[in-house]
C-alpha cells in the first residue's frame, strides 16, 4: 500500500459543494463519488451508548475539505447535503433513504459515501441502493465489532444496533443478496445474535479467531481481499455496499467511538488498506461510516477517517 501522498504533484482542488438539483450536471462524469451526511446520534442514544456523534459527519466534512486541498484526486468527488437535523430519527432515516435512491436514480454510475452518524443509517443506505439501482442482488460487508443484529424496541423503533436485523428481515430487498459480518469481537455478541446470522445464510469473521490467525503480514486487508475477491467473482453479486464502523478499529488510532475496541481490533493501516482495496473493486457502490464521536475524541479520529475517504476517493 502506497501509505504517502507525492505532495509535489499535489494541486489545488475547486469545490466540492453542490446540492441534489445539482445532480445531473454530471450524469455524463464516468468516475464519480458523491458525499452525504447522516447527522444523527439518536439511535446510539437509544441503543444506550454515548451521545456526541451527531457532529462527527461535521468534523469529517470539516477535515477532510482541508486535507483534499493538497490533494490531485482522480475522482470527481461532489458534496450534495446531508439529512436535516431537526427530525425525528424515523423521518431522518426515510430522508436518507430517500436521497440515496435519487442520487443512483440521477447518477447510477456513481459510488456513494455516506457519513454518520449512528450506524442506524446502514439500513436506509441498503434501501436506497437496491432502490435507486433496481438491483437485488448485493453483497453486503458489515465491518465492525459488534453484530448490529439486535431486534427492535419501543414498537418497532430502529437503533444503532438493528440495522443488518432491518435488512435481513427486509425479505423482498435483501432475498437473493450475501451477507458478510467482519471484524466482530465475540465478547461483544451473543450466541442468539450469532445463530441468527448463520440462520440468515450470512457468515461471521470474528477478529481473533478468524483474522488474527491468519498468515500474513497485513491480516484484515487479507481477510478482506478474500471476501471482496469471493463477491467478486459471484455473478449472482452486481453491486457491494461496505458498511464501516469505526468502533472497529483499535482506540490507539481511533479512540473517538461511541464503544472504543480497548483490546483488539484493526490497525489503522489495516483500515486504510481495506479502503484502498475497496477503491480498486468494480463493484462496491457504497461505503457508509459510522459511529464517530467527536465528543469521546475528535483529532485523531476525524484525521484518520477523513485519511480513509482520500483513500478511496484518490
Amino acid at each position: 500500500m502506497n501509505q504517502e501522498i507525492d505532495f509535489i504533484q499535489c494541486k489545488p482542488s475547486i469545490s466540492i459543494d453542490f446540492t441534489m438539483q445539482d445532480l445531473p450536471k454530471f450524469k455524463n462524469e464516468p468516475n464519480i463519488v458523491v458525499l452525504f451526511g447522516f447527522p444523527y446520534d439518536e439511535g446510539t442514544i437509544r441503543n444506550k451508548g454515548r451521545a456526541g456523534g451527531e457532529n462527527g459527519y461535521e468534523q469529517i466534512m470539516l477535515v477532510l475539505k482541508q486535507k483534499l486541498k493538497e490533494c490531485n484526486i482522480q475522482q470527481k468527488v461532489i458534496h450534495v447535503g446531508y439529512v436535516p437535523k431537526q427530525l425525528t430519527l424515523e423521518d431522518a432515516h426515510e430522508y436518507l433513504y430517500q436521497h440515496i435512491a435519487e442520487i443512483y436514480y440521477q447518477l447510477p454510475q456513481a459510488k456513494v459515501i455516506v457519513i454518520g452518524g449512528s450506524n442506524d443509517q446502514s439500513y436506509p443506505n441498503f434501501k436506497g441502493l437496491v432502490d435507486g439501482m433496481q438491483c437485488k442482488k448485493l453483497g453486503v460487508i458489515n465491518i465492525d465489532s459488534h453484530l448490529d443484529v439486535r431486534p427492535l424496541i419501543n414498537q418497532n423503533q430502529s437503533h444503532s444496533g438493528s440495522p443488518f436485523r432491518n435488512m435481513l428481515e427486509d425479505v423482498e430487498r435483501f432475498q437473493n443478496s450475501k451477507f458478510v459480518e467482519f471484524a466482530i469481537k465475540g465478547c461483544t455478541c451473543s450466541y442468539d445474535h450469532y445463530q441468527y446470522v448463520l440462520n440468515k445464510g450470512g457468515k461471521v469473521y470474528f477478529m481473533e479467531k478468524d483474522i488474527r490467525r491468519l498468515n500474513a503480514e497485513n491480516q484484515g486487508l487479507s481477510a478482506m481481499n478474500n471476501v471482496l475477491t469471493e463477491f467478486e467473482n459471484d455473478q449472482n453479486i452486481d453491486f457491494i455496499f461496505l458498511s464501516f464502523d469505526v468502533d472497529s478499529i483499535n482506540s490507539a488510532w481511533c479512540p473517538g467511538v461511541s464503544a472504543p475496541s480497548i483490546v483488539g481490533g484493526l490497525t489503522n493501516i489495516e483500515a486504510l488498506s481495506i479502503m484502498e482495496r475497496a477503491k480498486k473493486s468494480n463493484k462496491i457502490k457504497l461505503i457508509d461510516l459510522s459511529e464517530f464521536n467527536p465528543a469521546v475524541e475528535c483529532e485523531r479520529t476525524s484525521n484518520l477517517i477523513s485519511e480513509m475517504i482520500i483513500t478511496f476517493i484518490l
